[in-house]
Order: C-alpha cells, then sequence, then structure tokens
C-alpha cells in the first residue's frame, strides 16, 4: 500500500485556481483527409529539437514531421497535411510503426561532421532505431539489437556522445555515437516491458527508468560498459510509464497508471510532492486497475518551474507548484492523448493524440524566472542533497533548496 502522508506536499488539480489556454494549435496528421480511422495512425511521440528551432511528431503508419519553428514563415496546412517535403517542413519515411524519438543535444563533433542539434532518434516497433539528419533528410545510422518495440530514448548532456534506449523486451542499450552507434552495453534488471528512461541532465552517468511494476529505477553508469542498480524508489500503486529529471537534476519526477505524479528526491527516496488526477485520493485498490484516470506521460520544463502531465481524462495539465499565486493551466483535449513536451523556452505545450494531431498550447502566463528560483537552480547543479546537509545553512534556505514548501 502507497503511503502519501510520507509526501511533503499532495497537491490536486482542485487545489490550484485554473487557467484555460486561449491560442491553442492543431497540428493535423497527413492522415487528416481520410474520414475512417485506423490502428497505428497514433502519435505515440513527439520532440522539440533541444535549440527550440524544430518540433516532430509520430503521424502513423512509420512516417514523422519535422517543422521549422523559428522560420519566421507561416506553415500552411496543406504543407503539414502533405505527404512531401517542403522548405520549412520535412517527412520522413521509417518504414515501421514509431513508438518513441528524441532530438540529440549538442554533442561533441562525430567522426562525420555531423551537427548533433539536427539529429533525430527514432525508435520502432520490433526493436530498431533510426537516427536521421532532419536537416538534409538523411538517415545516419540504423541501430538493430532491440528485439521488440523501442519505448524510449535519452542522450547524455556531457562527456562521450552517448545514447541509451529502452525497449518492451526488458533490457535497455547503450550506444556509442562517436564510434558510429557501436552497442557498448546491454542493462538488465528489469523483470517487464520498459516504458521509458532519462539520463540526469546534470550527471549524466545517473539514469531513471520504468515500466510495467510499481518501482522506480535508479542506475549508475561509471562507464559506458558498465552499470549498477542504486535503489529502486517505491510508492505508486500501478505501472509507472514516464519520467523526466528536473533541470538541475534534483528531482525526479514519474507518472503512473495510479492518477498520480511523485516528484521525488531520488537518492533519499523522499516523496517532495504528490500530483493527484483524482480528487479526493482514491484507495490503493481502485487506482491499481482501470480508474479513468491513468497518467500517460510528464514533462518538466527546462527552467524547473512547471511539470506538464497528459491524463486518461483527456486533460493536459500544466502544474506550477512552486511559483505562489499562480494558475495551472488546464486544457481538454479532443482525442486520447500520449506523449506531452514543453519547448525549451517554456512557452509551448504539445501533446501527441491517438488520430495522430498534435495540441500545441500556448502558456501566455510565462514570465522572467526570480533570482532566488535561479539560484536554487545554479546551487543544485553543483550540490547534491546530502552534501547541502553537511553545511550549517539557515533552516529556511535549507528547505527552500531542497524544494520543500516555499519561501514567501
Amino acid at each position: 500500500m502507497v503511503n502519501f502522508n510520507s509526501a511533503k506536499q499532495i497537491k490536486f488539480s482542485a487545489d490550484f485556481d485554473k487557467e484555460i489556454a486561449s491560442d491553442v494549435t492543431e497540428l493535423p496528421s497527413i492522415y487528416s483527409g481520410v474520414s475512417r480511422w485506423k490502428p497505428g495512425r497514433e502519435s505515440k511521440c513527439c520532440a522539440f529539437s533541444s535549440d527550440g528551432s524544430k518540433f516532430a511528431w509520430c503521424n502513423g503508419h512509420g512516417f514523422v514531421k519535422v517543422v521549422k519553428c523559428n522560420s519566421g514563415e507561416d506553415i500552411t496546412t496543406e504543407e503539414i497535411t502533405s505527404r512531401g517535403d517542403s522548405a520549412n517542413v520535412r517527412l520522413l519515411d521509417c518504414g515501421k510503426n514509431v513508438v518513441s524519438m528524441e532530438f540529440a543535444p549538442k554533442l561533441p563533433s562525430f567522426q562525420n561532421k555531423v551537427d548533433s542539434t539536427s539529429l533525430l532518434a527514432i525508435g520502432l516497433e520490433r526493436g530498431s532505431i533510426k537516427i536521421w539528419n532532419v536537416d538534409t533528410g538523411d538517415m545516419v545510422y540504423t541501430l538493430a539489437d532491440h528485439t521488440q518495440s523501442v519505448t524510449g530514448l535519452t542522450f547524455a548532456t556531457k562527456g562521450e556522445p552517448l545514447m541509451i534506449s529502452c525497449s518492451e523486451d526488458s533490457t535497455m542499450k547503450v550506444w556509442d555515437l562517436g564510434e558510429d552507434g557501436n552497442m557498448s552495453l546491454t542493462i538488465k534488471g528489469h523483470n517487464s516491458p520498459i516504458q521509458y528512461l532519462a539520463l540526469s541532465p546534470n550527471d549524466p552517468s545517473i539514469l531513471a527508468s520504468v515500466g510495467m511494476g510499481k518501482a522506480v529505477y535508479l542506475w549508475k553508469l561509471p562507464h559506458k560498459r558498465s552499470y549498477e542498480k542504486l535503489r529502486l524508489l517505491r510508492g505508486h500503486n500501478n505501472d509507472v510509464v514516464s519520467c523526466s529529471w528536473s533541470p538541475d537534476g534534483a528531482l525526479l519526477a514519474t507518472a503512473s497508471h495510479d492518477t498520480t505524479v511523485i516528484v521525488w528526491e531520488p537518492f533519499s527516496g523522499e516523496q517532495i510532492l504528490v500530483l493527484g488526477h483524482l480528487f479526493p485520493m482514491p484507495s490503493p485498490i481502485y487506482v491499481g486497475g482501470s480508474n479513468g484516470a491513468w497518467v500517460k506521460s510528464v514533462c518538466f520544463s527546462k527552467d524547473g518551474t512547471k511539470i506538464a502531465t497528459v491524463c486518461e481524462d483527456n486533460r493536459i495539465r500544466v502544474w506550477k507548484p512552486w511559483l505562489q499565486d499562480t494558475p495551472m493551466l488546464e486544457n481538454t483535449i479532443l482525442k486520447e492523448g500520449y506523449q506531452c513536451r514543453i519547448s525549451p523556452d517554456g512557452c509551448i505545450i504539445a501533446v501527441g493524440k491517438q488520430d495522430g494531431s498534435v495540441t500545441m498550447i500556448k502558456d501566455s502566463s510565462t514570465e522572467v524566472n526570480s533570482l532566488l528560483h535561479l539560484s536554487r537552480l545554479a546551487v543544485r547543479k553543483s550540490f547534491s542533497l546530502s552534501l547541502l546537509q553537511t553545511i550549517a545553512l539557515p533552516p529556511p534556505i535549507m528547505e527552500y533548496l531542497a524544494y520543500r514548501p516555499s519561501i514567501a
């Protein structure tokens, strides 16, 4: 049984004032003109490039669209729905159904001198990964070692140019893009299909993974050819399907079919915050099955002030738990949502949907971050909680740096 009483804060969407975004854009699927929906046309994944200049999403049946976000030109519906390329839109044909995708960050130079920020890794059914240069439309690598669908991809932001994938085959694999995509390590430890994974943005040797089960796995990768399991985080009452790190690597948010998102201090296992999508909090027996409020995806913003979630109740929520007197954003989407992403500048929240389209919501309340918040980010990038506890800090400062109830 989950003991949510151990969490420092439990927040429900009902606790916040609501704001409905008025600036909403729909990116249609290339199948939008086809009246009859068929399985395989879902937009199960989407991604922004690290500099925010590009956005990609799955169009179904192996097709991926990539649009330029900063061209300064209007992109027409005809360009979005066409089955060809244009000046601002590129269509990639992966050949198999797309399950996951991720843009590479700025990485050390590759042997073939490709700008890494133009690389888009796409995980497919049946275990293969294709990496494309979206600027040229060329496929750079085809990686094949998984035996089932590739459900998640993550890149190291520092050090060697490594990518890690996870799969329904219950394994994770480390790929060295500096060595033409050589597979250097297989990570085992899950006993069931893995749904998602994420490397810490502050320490690329720390990896989180989640899957069909109630535990969150935390791993240490001292080297691209070795790994160790650090700990299991237990607190969810149903399968855990998504995870996201805060930009300073101090917090880990995990989304579960138990109707909640838990924000952890991952190295101590402390529950800092629980975001409930049903009020009142349902019983563990109820949330352990079909409950109508499975949380599908969670995403931290790059500045750490927002957490976006997509829920089975067809709502996308943007929580701002550390910003006082700030309403949360809550919008209804017409089709079932899958994955949510926040643009690097924090202004756009995107969610892929069942019909292959994407809803993009503009958060007009985005403001310049306070010096207090920026200072916390800077401190937590350099100091772990255990190290901070060795310093004689005033209790209110310590509580703030630990992301506990905010200082006024």
